[in-house]
C-alpha cells in the first residue's frame, strides 16, 4: 500500500500496488507511464495523477476508485475493471477517455470534462451511472452499453445517450 505521499518523475510507473492493496492520498506527476497502477480488488482515495505518459489511474477488477483526480495525463484518465465502482472523481484534460470501465461497474457522482475521447466509455455490459457531470469531450459525452439511473448532465443537458 501507498499513502500521504508525492511520487514524481519515475520513467515508468508512479505507484503499483498488488492484489488488495490501497493508494491513499498519493500525487503522482511526470512518470513515463501510468501514474498509478493497482491490482485486483484495490482501493485508491484521495489520489492526484497528472501530465503522466500513459494512464492516470489503472485498478483492475473489484476495485473501489473515488475522490480522485486526473487531468493532463497522456492516455485515459482512469481505466477500470470489471465489477469496480468508480465515484466521486475529476477527470478532465486526458489523452484518451476521461473514464474507462469494464463489465459491471458503477459510474456515479464523476466530473469529467475536456478529455480528448468519450466522458464515460463503457466496455461490455451490466454497467451503471448516475449523477455526473460531463462536458466539452472530444469523441462524445457517453459510449457503450450503460444503464443510465438517474441525474446526469451530458453538456448541459438531462439526457445523456
Amino acid at each position: 500500500s501507498a499513502k500521504n505521499g508525492s511520487v514524481i518523475g519515475t520513467g515508468d510507473t508512479g505507484v503499483w500496488v498488488g492484489e488488495n492493496g490501497a493508494v491513499l492520498n498519493v500525487t503522482v506527476r511526470w512518470c513515463g507511464d501510468e501514474g498509478i497502477y493497482a491490482s485486483t480488488g484495490s482501493t485508491l482515495s484521495g489520489n492526484r495523477a497528472y501530465e503522466n505518459g500513459g494512464l492516470g489511474i489503472f485498478a483492475h477488477s473489484g476495485s473501489t476508485v473515488t475522490g480522485n483526480t486526473v487531468y493532463s495525463n497522456g492516455e485515459y484518465g482512469f481505466y477500470v475493471g470489471a465489477g469496480s465502482t468508480v465515484s466521486d472523481n475529476t477527470a478532465y484534460q486526458n489523452g484518451g477517455d476521461g473514464i474507462y470501465v469494464n463489465d459491471g461497474s458503477t459510474v456515479s457522482g464523476n466530473t469529467v470534462r475536456g478529455n480528448t475521447g468519450y466522458g464515460l466509455k463503457f466496455f461490455g455490459s451490466n454497467n451503471g451511472y448516475s449523477e455526473n457531470v460531463i462536458s466539452s469531450n472530444t469523441a462524445g459525452t457517453v459510449d457503450g452499453s450503460a444503464v443510465q439511473f438517474g441525474q446526469n448532465a451530458c453538456n448541459g443537458n438531462t439526457t445523456c445517450p
